[in-house]
Formats: C-alpha cells, structure tokens, sequence
C-alpha cells in the first residue's frame, strides 16, 4: 500500500514534511495496515509516523489515512537521502 501527499507524490520514509501544524519533520515509518506494527500504533488501516520538531523537541507523530486517497495535511518539503 502507498501513501500520497496531496501533490499526488508517494510519501516515503526520510521526506522532509511539513504538518497541519506547521511543524518540521521527517517520515519515520510507513505502516501497512494489517501490520504488527499496525497493531502496536492501534491504527488497524496503516499510517505514517512523523517525528516532528516541536522547537527542538523530538516529538512522534502518528498520522492515519485521511477520508480520501491523499493527506491535505503533510506536506513534502524535500525527498530525504
């Protein structure tokens, strides 16, 4: 399963993003649904977690697939190495 930004672009672990907060991160993990790890972040269809940047504090960011086929609130800033 794929993710996608709502560039259509598929999101991928190391992108640089932006959330709905405003806040600075990095895509951690794609979870797929089904997964264990699906079943450790109790979000039984998959998702991404985003650690983000609360003004110098590391903070993780579990983000569940939005209503349609893309998320209007991650935004990929750059493509991670």
């Amino acid at each position: 399963m794929e993710f996608h930004y709502y560039s259509g672009a598929t999101v991928r672990v190391g992108d640089r993003v932006r959330t709905g907060s405003g806040h600075f991160g990095v895509v951690e993990e794609i979870i797929a649904p089904g997964s264990e790890a699906a079943k450790q972040y109790d979000c039984p269809d998959g998702g991404v977690l985003v650690i983000q940047d609360w003004r110098g504090t590391k903070s993780p960011l579990m983000m569940t697939p939005p209503d349609g086929i893309y998320w209007e609130d991650l935004e990929l800033i750059e493509r991670g190495s």
